[in-house]
């Protein structure tokens, strides 16, 4: 696989992100167009050209726009994935035995609750 290959798949996972599912009524330019509503920078025709190789510069300003927003998704889904988890661990102590748990109940609530706001920031 080329340099450029490699770039082209990396900013197509990238707009993917972004653009979140494709759903069932979507037509390629209706789930591509979600791009730019999402990413202030860039253009519809912008998206497409990056997504058909048009433009294959990796380090491109609208892949460069595009990739940080995808990480940003990302992030927030790894946070609010950690929150649940946190959740569950603290349900659990809970039910063993929620009096001798108490201090660390409370700790991992509140980091759940912390991580379930800037989930939403």
């Amino acid at each position: 696989m080329s340099e450029s290959s490699s770039g082209e798949s990396s900013v197509r996972k990238e707009i993917a992100i972004v653009a979140g599912p494709k759903d069932w009524g979507d037509t390629r330019e209706s789930w591509l167009a979600r791009v730019p509503r999402k990413v202030s920078t860039v253009t519809f025709r912008t998206v497409k050209a990056l997504w058909y190789g048009e433009i294959d510069d990796p380090d491109h300003w609208a892949a460069r726009d595009i990739r940080r927003a995808s990480q940003i998704i990302e992030a927030r889904r790894e946070a609010a994935a950690l929150a649940s988890q946190y959740q569950a661990i603290a349900g659990g102590m809970r039910a063993q035995d929620e009096n001798f748990y108490r201090a660390d109940i409370d700790r991992l609530e509140r980091i759940a609750r912390q991580l379930s706001a800037s989930d939403r920031a």
